[in-house]
């Protein structure tokens, strides 16, 4: 009993009251005036009705404000999932934009150029490494693409077909160290070999250009174009640009180190072209 009252105090003076609030009623009868005791019992019941009376209040008050949080937790989630799906569209509307843009410019080089185009392609894989000193290409001969045509894009020169199937074909970049191009000074009109610097051992994205006569006037930010030798490549693509000239006198030709003009370590799609002698 003595823990009973210890642990529920309010509950015992409540039950209390209200027992002497009977007991007041059913021997006052119809006075018109309470004796103090009866006073002091009413200010209580009146105390304990305004407590009771804030006590639900508040209750009410901060299960109504628990819902309201709740709801707002499922608002904030559900704008998230939203904001998530709109910068994917953001995303994937970049993406289409910056696709035109380079095929745009693969259709201006087209016309600027009038290579005969074979085919637009798509690059579908590549060797290991940052650089694509080897890629595999998603149109082949079922598309008119044959063994030593060219791949460029708007940049200028990527490669040479190596090999082709039906659907899918080869191409070496002119990077590769197995590369080997015929090209020109454009200033100069001297004529030399374009060959790649990238091997196993070293890839630094760079080409040479050798056999250069001893006499040449070529300089640092020369232009490198096809010479269209061989009636493989159009003439006058661009190749890249002369960083360096290197003139060794027990040399019999010049050699020149040429940056590429295309980007050889992204690249995404392209044009394969042949030269109208072929």
């Amino acid at each position: 009993m003595s823990q009973f009252i210890k642990r529920w105090p309010l509950v015992i003076v409540i039950i209390l009251a209200i027992l002497l609030l009977v007991l007041i009623i059913l021997t006052s009868g119809q006075r018109d005036k309470l004796s103090s005791m009866e006073g002091l019992v009413g200010e209580f019941i009146t105390l304990v009705q305004e407590f009771l009376y804030k006590l639900v209040t508040n209750i009410t008050k901060f299960f109504s404000s628990f819902r309201e949080r709740r709801q707002l937790v499922q608002e904030y989630e559900l704008l998230k999932e939203r904001l998530v799906l709109l910068e994917q569209q953001q995303l994937e509307m970049d993406e289409v934009l910056r696709e035109n843009q380079r095929l745009k410019r693969l259709l201006d080089f087209k016309q600027e150029n009038n290579p005969i185009m074979v085919a637009g392609v798509q690059i579908t894989g590549k060797n290991p490494g940052n650089w694509f000193n080897t890629m595999t290409i998603d149109c082949g001969s079922d598309q008119g693409v044959s063994v030593n045509m060219a791949m460029v894009n708007d940049q200028g020169l990527i490669g040479r077909v190596t090999e082709v199937s039906s659907n899918w074909a080869k191409v070496r970049a002119i990077v590769d160290g197995q590369s080997s191009i015929s090209a020109i000074v454009e200033r100069t009109r001297d004529n030399g070999m374009i060959k790649g610097n990238n091997t196993f051992t070293t890839e630094d994205g760079l080409c040479q250009m050798i056999n250069l006569p001893l006499d040449s006037d070529i300089v640092v930010g020369d232009r490198i174009i096809t010479s269209g030798l061989g009636e493989i490549f159009p003439k006058g693509i661009p190749i890249g640009e002369v960083i360096e000239v290197v003139d060794e006198k027990r040399e019999k030709y010049i050699t020149a180190i040429v940056q590429p003009a295309v980007d050889f370590q992204r690249l995404e799609e392209g044009l394969v072209v042949g030269s109208h002698d072929n």
